[in-house]
């Protein structure tokens, strides 16, 4: 064979192979199709048929939870068989049953993934734990994530994740709020990387109560994405709608402003020393957090949420408008996750 037909062949082998990469990542990194359960435009309501409660609760329970999937405390990027997966949905339902919330706001919840033993996790909480009703946003959906990358049998594979809200009343509305990414990454990244939204929901409490709620969780690895994130939902929620609470809660992924440690954890390198994340969500909208307003000389170690087994930083937050101060708050021990949930009671006064 001659140079240059070597270098023709060369050439047309080189071009089919990187035409066939370009295949394979842009089917990979698809998966939201615009239509149907999932889709990343919309949110996904729930009912079981009943009526609407005669009158307004006296106290108004809260969990918020970063359920990790159903992977336990292992680490984020693993995969996990069903039967690990399924141990520890049960563990994080008896624990919600247990609490007995009327409302829960759950964060990294699955619906059928190859990380998670193709368990819908939406469906199998709203199952266990008996809530009539529930709403799902998507933040995570794409038909292959290649990562790790090597090998390939250790990849997360299909994936289809996000948010919830499970409820005792009824949700009137419910709707997904994209958020942007982190703009310092790539296009090509960013395009297989999580689409946070917030999830806004109105729900039903009483004949003639109406209680507002957002379900948060930020950027973890951004900071500035995650500040530009905090002031969006201080945008969504800065003006007050007359006689209609307002309940933030969900991972923020930051830490609170007067933390005693800030840098230096030992499960991964990421430093808050100058994050105002929380500052931004707290200043101009009138929510009170229910451990640094509420009840501010909780001692710090009781709060801390991440990592739940052995805990160095709190990232998860319960915020509030329109209740009066909570009477309960606490960060509740367990291994079902790689966090611990936070359960809040709210005294509900009745117009």
């Amino acid at each position: 064979m001659t140079v240059g037909r070597f270098m023709v062949w060369g050439g047309a082998i080189l071009g089919c192979l990187v035409l066939l990469l370009a295949a394979a990542y842009l089917w990979a990194s698809s998966g939201w199709d615009g239509a149907g359960p999932g889709d990343a435009s919309r949110a996904d309501i729930v009912a079981t048929p009943g009526p609407v409660p005669a009158g307004t609760p006296a106290v108004l329970r809260i969990l918020t939870w970063n359920v990790a999937f159903g992977g336990g405390t292992g680490q984020s990027t693993d995969v996990h068989g069903v039967v690990e997966v399924r141990r520890n949905l049960d563990a994080v339902a008896a624990l919600i049953r247990q609490q007995d919330p009327d409302l829960v706001f759950l964060q990294e919840v699955d619906r059928p993934s190859s990380r998670s033993g193709d368990v819908d996790q939406f469906e199998e909480f709203r199952r266990a734990t008996g809530f009539p009703y529930g709403c799902f946003v998507t933040t995570w959906k794409l038909n292959w994530l290649p990562f790790p990358y090597w090998p390939p049998s250790r990849q997360i594979g299909r994936l289809h994740s996000g948010q919830a809200i499970l409820s005792r009343f009824p949700i009137e509305a419910c709707t997904r709020q994209p958020l942007p990414q982190p703009p310092e990454q790539p296009s090509w990244y960013n395009r297989m990387y999580l689409h946070r939204c917030f999830q806004s929901a109105r729900l039903r409490i009483g004949p003639d109560r109406v209680l507002d709620v957002v379900n948060v969780h930020l950027e973890a690895y951004s900071q500035g994405n995650r500040e530009e994130q905090a002031r969006l939902l201080a945008g969504l929620v800065g003006t007050p709608v007359a006689g209609r609470p307002l309940i933030v809660a969900g991972d923020f992924n930051t830490i609170p402003p007067g933390a005693a440690r800030k840098s230096g954890f030992p499960d991964e390198p990421t430093d808050f020393t100058t994050d105002r994340t929380l500052d931004i969500v707290r200043t101009g909208t009138g929510l009170r957090e229910v451990f640094l307003d509420d009840a501010p000389d909780v001692p710090e170690a009781e709060t801390l949420t991440f990592p739940a087994t052995a805990e160095t930083r709190r990232l998860d937050f319960v915020l509030a408008r329109g209740l009066p101060a909570s009477l309960q708050r606490q960060a509740i021990a367990t291994a079902a996750s790689d966090h611990r949930p936070i359960g809040v009671v709210f005294p509900f006064e009745p117009r």
